[in-house]
C-alpha cells in the first residue's frame, strides 16, 4: 500500500481495522510528521485514532495519552534521522520500535 493510499484509507475511513496495526500507525504519523511538523501531526493523530476507533466500534480503545507518547518518540526519531528519511529508514533504524512485540516486553 502506498503512503497515499494509506492516508486516505486512514482519513476516509475506508481502511479496515485488520489493516490498520502497530506499523501502518506509525507510519502514518512518520507520513504527518514529514508533511506537517509534530504539532499538527499531533493533532491528525488524534482526530483520526478517535473516529477510527470509533467506527471499528472500540472508541473504548483510544488512548489520547498513547498516541501523544508516540508522535513524541517518531519526533524524536525523526530529529535523529532526518526529514528526508522515509520510514522504512526508521524501521531500519530503530526496529524496536517497529516490531509490536516491544509494546508488550516495553
Amino acid at each position: 500500500m502506498t503512503d497515499a493510499e494509506l492516508i486516505e484509507g486512514f482519513e476516509d475511513g475506508r481502511l479496515p481495522p485488520e489493516q490498520f496495526r502497530h506499523r501502518e500507525h506509525l507510519r502514518v504519523t512518520w507520513i504527518y510528521l514529514a508533511r506537517f511538523g509534530r504539532v499538527e501531526a499531533e493533532r491528525r493523530m488524534q482526530d483520526g485514532l478517535r473516529r477510527f476507533a470509533a467506527r471499528a466500534g472500540k472508541a473504548e480503545k483510544y488512548d489520547a495519552a498513547l498516541t501523544a507518547a508516540w508522535v513524541a518518540v517518531l519526533a524524536d526519531a525523526a530529529a535523529a534521522l532526518g526529514p528526508a528519511t522515509g520510514f522504512e529508514a526508521l524501521a531500519d533504524a530503530r526496529p524496536e520500535l517497529v516490531d509490536p512485540r516491544w509494546l508488550r516486553n516495553g
